[in-house]
């Protein structure tokens, strides 16, 4: 049984606060990262501590909204309720706009629809990368534009999206080593 604990109205008020800063969703993963981040910054341990009790093998995150995207990388992406693909950022969005075009939306119409820059011709300069099956061309985004247009594209096509990341190995990352679950278009 999980210990509970009394905290006043105005100390429950500030940590949703800091909840919004630390992007945490609920206010247990809150205290947690400010227990780790001070235990960190403090150069503590906990006696004993050991792979599950220091976060790894911890389970997946669950998001509802898209946390900070940078330095992750894909795992797994199933589009349209089809089975798992291994892909990269670029191929997400890739693939979600392949499925709003088999809607039989014309290049031209999905181009005015996009809302990252795209050309209905070969373009190759300034981050543009051509498609041949597609007849378009689309610049290059970063992890959370990509992710902002696939739900956006999910969302008004009915395209269900469930991905699985995983967040690098790096300090600047919001959850270092996690891997996360987000959906979109359900």
């Amino acid at each position: 049984m999980m210990p509970v604990i009394r905290i006043s109205d105005a100390a429950f008020t500030n940590l949703k606060h800091i909840a919004t800063w630390l992007e945490a969703d609920t206010p247990s993963q809150t205290i947690d990262r400010l227990v780790q981040n001070e235990m960190e910054r403090l150069g503590l341990e906990r006696d004993g501590e050991s792979e599950a009790e220091n976060g790894a093998g911890e389970d997946i995150l669950i998001f509802e909204k898209a946390p900070g995207l940078s330095f992750t990388r894909i795992l797994s992406a199933a589009i349209d309720n089809g089975p798992p693909i291994k892909t990269n950022w670029a191929g997400l969005l890739l693939e979600v706009v392949r499925k709003v075009h088999a809607k039989g939306i014309t290049k031209e119409r999905l181009i005015r629809e996009l809302q990252v820059p795209a050309k209905v011709s070969k373009y190759e300069q300034h981050g543009f990368k051509y498609y041949p099956s597609l007849g378009i061309s689309i610049q290059g985004q970063s992890a959370s534009d990509v992710w902002k247009e696939v739900d956006r594209l999910a969302k008004k096509h009915g395209i269900p999206v469930d991905l699985e990341f995983q967040w690098r190995d790096n300090e600047k990352a919001q959850h270092p080593n996690r891997t996360a679950r987000i959906r979109a278009g359900l």
